[in-house]
């Protein structure tokens, strides 16, 4: 075989796997896929999210467009994916309500991106380091998933900090999922200050509720953690600004509630109280709908919407700064 012909022979074949990688990273829809893709998301939304009334009005508001042709010009997984998020975002708003686009086919599994290493990061556990006399700084990127591993971080993490005499931990840009992680945190930073001669070792932070109203998931602090505690009585302040999201949000809502055990300072949070459940629904598209949502055991609420507001308000750029004075006069330094 000639050296030409070879040379014609791989371009064919890597014009064929360009084509068919193509195919897949925009999936075509018919009308009936279209038709599928909108009646099985807003099944989903009446059967599944946490907010009935918004859900079934915005799912009947994507039937209705449905039925009307509104749809007709999306004919990609991406560009339906786009419109419909739009469309129920416009009715019942949240971060974790939308139709997502993939560009990998769903039902293989060779094809879908590899978890990143948890670990790689020191589990979002980013640093520690002292701010002056005795002012501890720790800085965390993300929560994440409790695990072995993650519990022994931030035992060496937390660690760091018993010996300050004021904290200050940074949660700008800081989001994840981990809630456990941010419950083993708290665990170092909060003690029973309900009663003078009854403590209990763990605190009930809060709980994350179905539709129903119905209690799924419990968040409490830890009786025993590894390493020393920072203790419940020292001053504490957590930065914030509106990239903190998630886990980040519930462990600076749940401190600052908590007799107001940390002073918050920064700009308000993104608002993101729910968590979220993803199904496939075509070859590159799934639902991803809100199915819980927080509830504070103090206040019976949460911080959806809204976000978690600072105690100190300021630019998010001076957050450090302005934690750094509050600290340096609440020890007399």
């Amino acid at each position: 075989m000639g050296k030409d012909l070879k040379r014609w022979i791989a371009a064919a074949a890597l014009t064929v796997a360009a084509a068919t990688q193509a195919q897949v990273l925009d999936e075509a829809l018919d009308a009936p896929a279209r038709a599928h893709v909108v009646n099985e998301f807003a099944r989903r939304l009446t059967a599944q999210h946490v907010d009935p009334a918004r859900a079934k009005a915005a799912a009947d508001d994507i039937r209705q467009r449905l039925a009307r042709g509104e749809y007709d010009q999306q004919t990609t997984a991406r560009a339906l994916a786009i419109r419909l998020t739009r469309d129920v975002a416009a009715i019942a708003p949240d971060r974790h309500t939308y139709l997502e686009y993939v560009p990998y086919d769903l039902a293989d599994e060779r094809q879908r991106p590899q978890p990143p290493v948890q670990s790689a990061d020191n589990f979002g556990l980013h640093k520690f380091e002292t701010l002056g006399a005795h002012i501890g700084y720790l800085q965390i990127s993300r929560f994440a998933p409790l695990t072995r591993p993650a519990a022994d971080a931030a035992a060496r993490f937390m660690d760091q900090a018993a010996d300050c005499a004021a904290l200050i931990i940074d949660l700008r840009d800081a989001g994840g999922d981990g809630q456990a992680m941010g419950a083993l945190l708290s665990s170092y930073l909060l003690e029973d200050r309900r009663s003078y001669f009854f403590k209990d070792k763990q605190i009930h932070l809060h709980d994350q509720l179905d539709r129903s109203g119905r209690v799924v998931e419990e968040f409490w602090t830890s009786a025993d953690v590894a390493g020393r505690r920072y203790g419940g009585m020292k001053p504490l302040y957590l930065l914030v600004n509106d990239r903190t999201s998630g886990a980040a949000e519930a462990f600076a809502y749940d401190l600052q509630q908590y007799v107001k055990r940390a002073v918050v300072v920064g700009s308000p949070t993104a608002g993101d109280a729910r968590v979220s459940v993803k199904q496939r629904v075509s070859r590159q598209l799934q639902t991803s709908v809100a199915m819980t949502r927080a509830s504070n055991v103090i206040t019976r609420a949460n911080w959806e919407g809204t976000g978690v507001q600072p105690d100190h308000m300021t630019a998010p750029e001076q957050a450090l700064n302005a934690a750094l004075a509050l600290a340096q006069a609440a020890i007399g330094r």
